[in-house]
């Protein structure tokens, strides 16, 4: 049983130095509160201990076997209709052979709820993405502009696989900054009052990543096209071609994919391998793990969505290695999709970014990438 994302919400975790302490939001709808009773519904017991082991694992970042639970107490019932709000606070974790040992205590501002102590066993050769990111140091950066109604949805699945997510909100009017409030505990948020397009916006999250330390970024979009499920494709890739970078390439003949995009990412495939020597099945894609490391500050100097393009030929021109892996993504139909891609005008952007770089290629990015090979081998 795995009650995560239905029957609870994580809406807030602190870390001290005595414990932890997650807020959860509880689904009184949920189809366990129709059985337990209707009309007068109560949080069984089990979903209490249930909750308690996922956030442990949530904490640590590790799949756990719930061995032993003493001194459990349980001193009022969670009626969610009264108590849609619960705490949950961790004493320090204590590590012991093969595990860890805590106590838990549940409770609202009014009510304590459960006390109980807990001894969860590590499960050999199992690890959880967020404990592979942590270790690989890999961060989510999501630049975000006007995007209100996909944005806690996208936080909400990404937050379950990591807790080191930066946000940019590129100068959103519209209700992003409300949509943002009851996350800013658990993201780092970097913002600015104006609109200045994704290239900057990446460029922005890049250099925050890089001041927090980390040595991978994995870029998303906001509005819903992409999966969080797809995150451990990325680890899995990076664990086996550490260094590269890695991208997240789509099914570009798929229902409800705009003929707009499609051809405007044929045309810079095409060009990619001019300017490169290299194919790549997708150059468009936002969804990517870029190597800040192997980067060394490199940045775009495009400010919009052409600003991807650049840097997957900048990267090339430094021989660093570009795997492509199969992702998912989900177009609505036209008329429900939230889109800033302007068709006329960024397709006008990508051909003069093309027409600029071609030279380019042949001037520097060639040479360059030979003369870094000749001195690689040396």
């Amino acid at each position: 049983m795995n009650l995560t994302d239905d029957f609870y919400k994580i809406t807030q975790r602190t870390n001290g130095d005595s414990g932890f302490e997650y807020i959860l939001s509880l689904n009184k709808e949920h189809p366990i509160y129709q059985a337990h009773f209707p009309g007068n519904p109560i949080t069984p017991g089990v979903c209490i201990i249930q909750f308690c082991k996922e956030l442990m694992e949530h904490h640590t970042g590790e799949k756990l076997f719930l061995r032993k639970i003493v001194n459990v107490k349980f001193l009022s019932v969670i009626n969610p209709q009264e108590n849609a709000v619960v705490r949950v606070a961790f004493s320090k974790l204590s590590a012991v052979d093969k595990g860890y040992t805590c106590s838990v205590l549940v409770y609202s501002e009014n009510l304590r709820f459960a006390k109980l102590s807990l001894f969860l066993e590590r499960i050999p050769g199992v690890s959880l993405p967020a404990a592979e990111m942590r270790q690989l140091g890999i961060c989510v950066v999501i630049p975000t502009y006007n995007n209100a109604p996909f944005l806690p949805v996208v936080l909400d699945e990404v937050l379950q696989y990591t807790a080191s997510v930066i946000v940019v909100n590129d100068g959103s009017t519209d209700s992003t900054h409300a949509c943002l409030e009851p996350y800013r505990s658990r993201i780092t948020l970097v913002s600015y009052p104006q609109n200045k397009g994704k290239g900057y916006a990446l460029s922005r999250g890049f250099d925050q990543a890089e001041a927090l330390g980390y040595p991978y970024a994995i870029t998303m979009d906001s509005d819903g096209q992409h999966t969080a499920a797809d995150l451990p494709l990325f680890v899995e890739a990076i664990k086996k071609y550490p260094g590269s970078m890695i991208i997240g390439s789509r099914e570009l003949r798929q229902k409800h994919m705009p003929s707009a995009n499609t051809f405007a990412n044929v045309f810079s495939n095409f060009w990619f391998t001019v300017q490169t020597g290299t194919r790549l099945p997708d150059t468009q894609t936002g969804f990517r793990l870029y190597p800040l490391g192997k980067m060394k500050g490199m940045r775009a100097f495009t400010p919009k969505y052409e600003a991807e393009l650049e840097l997957l030929v900048r990267s090339a021109w430094r021989n660093i290695r570009q795997i492509p892996i199969r992702i998912r993504v989900a177009y609505p139909p036209a008329g429900e999709r939230v889109t800033h891609f302007r068709p006329g005008m960024d397709f006008l952007r990508i051909s003069l970014l093309n027409t600029a770089l071609v030279p380019v290629a042949f001037l520097y990015g060639y040479p360059s990438r030979f003369i870094r090979s000749i001195t690689k081998s040396r």
